[in-house]
């Protein structure tokens, strides 16, 4: 059998919308997070789990760590539903890429929201954007309101920061979201905001424990 590499068997009947046809990607509820505190667990650390029903699982890690997803997106549906939620794809969308590159992985992003959430998996919707120009299709397909997510990972620098602030609000006004999950550090420009929840990366909760078990060695 000739594989589908272009993964036609996904894309061929899914809803779509705005001028670049974005997949539609339906809304999530507070209601459906089944935990009180909210802990993230990156892709490349699925299989070896062992909470996942009380973890979200998450992609905010390099690409190259979860491309399998959409070379083979029918193998981790089942590893993705034991999580109480899973964050959407995050293929990057870099200002130094082509727009129509960064345009294919917003496109790559949304198929495998839809996709995964047609299997019964409860997905976060991602919301991604680079510079301005990405507003023209960056939000288009996701369902206003509910519960979306956002990484602030990288936003350091003064431009990246900047831009990360005008997607943001770009974001808030378009979808209307209840509650925004972070997933990074929090820029103290939206600290205040009691629509975000923040929770830390993966590589931050390691350097609090490490930091934790110093403190414990020190004793």
């Amino acid at each position: 059998m000739r594989k589908d590499v272009f993964n036609f068997s996904i894309t061929n009947n899914l809803e779509t919308a705005g001028k670049f046809d974005m997949p539609k990607v339906q809304a999530f509820s507070p209601g459906q997070l089944k935990c009180k505190f909210l802990l993230a667990t990156p892709f490349n650390h699925a299989l070896t789990e062992t909470q996942s029903e009380s973890k979200i699982c998450h992609f905010y890690i390099d690409d190259y760590q979860f491309e399998r997803v959409w070379r083979e997106p029918g193998t981790y549906v089942e590893l993705l539903k034991k999580f109480n939620a899973v964050i959407g794809a995050d293929f990057s969308m870099y200002l130094n890429m082509p727009k129509p590159q960064q345009m294919y992985n917003c496109w790559r992003n949304k198929v495998l929201m839809a996709y995964w959430q047609k299997q019964g998996v409860k997905v976060i919707p991602n919301i991604q954007w680079s510079d301005e120009s990405s507003f023209e299709y960056c939000f288009d397909g996701i369902e206003p309101g509910g519960v979306v997510s956002v990484c602030s990972t990288g936003c350091h620098g003064k431009e990246s920061k900047q831009l990360f602030l005008v997607g943001f609000d770009k974001m808030k006004q378009i979808l209307n979201p209840e509650k925004i999950i972070c997933v990074g550090v929090l820029p103290k420009e939206l600290q205040a905001d009691e629509e975000i929840i923040q929770i830390n990366s993966f590589m931050e909760e390691r350097r609090k424990q490490w930091a934790e078990e110093e403190v414990v060695l020190d004793k």
